[in-house]
């Protein structure tokens, strides 16, 4: 069988913990976290408003993309590290 975990900040220990404890250690288990483009997409809104002043690099929907992609990964992470048993 296999057991999707649903991870989100804030309570994501305590679904490890669940998984940890109430998956048997034949089923693969599978982390997930998901991240909507709500805020990159108004950081880039904004910026499209002053009509492109200051040149693409000062995109800072394009700062937030990247910082959300590394706090997602960074909680995969950990999480895989707390579940202390192989998973995807």
């Amino acid at each position: 069988m296999r057991v999707i975990a649903w991870l989100v900040e804030g309570t994501w220990p305590a679904c490890v913990d669940a998984v940890r404890t109430h998956a048997p250690e034949a089923d693969e288990v599978v982390l997930l976290h998901v991240s909507g483009p709500d805020v990159p997409e108004v950081a880039h809104g904004a910026f499209a408003g002053l009509l492109g002043r200051g040149g693409p690099k000062r995109d800072p929907g394009t700062r937030l993309e990247d910082l959300g992609s590394t706090s997602a990964a960074e909680l995969l992470e950990a999480a895989a590290e707390r579940l202390g048993r192989p998973c995807v």
